[in-house]
């Protein structure tokens, strides 16, 4: 409303006190009310809010595993779609197995072998110039040199440890 000059009298403005104690009390029994209500409309909120923040959580969660599963389905559909690019065998299946049977029936009645028989191995002792050989007493020359390198050998890793120690 906008002022309007003369439409307003002093009379209608002032109140009796026991109005204003009036006033006074409904205003602060709809204050309590409100204060109540608010407290209520807090803890409602607060709820609602935990509950929406597990729903997004849920839903999340959700979305990830629907992604990993469609990442697998097109790794799965990437690695059969290069198997299936592989040519058909000629021989394969039924045919094949009977192929393979003619052929070994061939070999057998031409009497030839299929495959090589192993050779039997033939043990061996230790062989000359060996650390086996010389602790059985074998003192040939060719035991006696390798004892012999074998010693200088140990006698150069020695003094290179020891120069490295000082």
């Amino acid at each position: 409303m906008s002022y309007q000059h003369g439409k307003s009298s002093p009379g209608a403005i002032i109140q009796t006190v026991e109005q204003a104690r009036r006033r006074n009390a409904e205003l602060r029994i709809e204050l309590s009310t409100l204060l109540s209500e608010s407290a209520q409309l807090e803890n409602h909120t607060s709820t609602m809010r935990l509950q929406v923040t597990a729903a997004r959580r849920k839903l999340t969660r959700q979305i990830r595993e629907l992604d990993a599963a469609r990442a697998q389905a097109d790794q799965i559909a990437h690695a059969t779609a290069q198997t299936s690019t592989l040519p058909e065998p000629i021989y394969g299946g039924r045919e094949g197995l009977q192929a393979a049977a003619d052929e070994m029936r061939d070999y057998e009645e031409r009497g030839l072998k299929l495959s090589k028989a192993p050779r039997p191995r033939i043990a061996k002792g230790p062989s000359h110039g060996t650390g086996r050989k010389y602790d059985q007493g074998c003192r040939c020359g060719e035991c006696v040199t390798w004892k012999a390198a074998k010693d200088t050998r140990r006698q150069a890793s020695k003094k290179l440890r020891e120069q490295a120690a000082a």
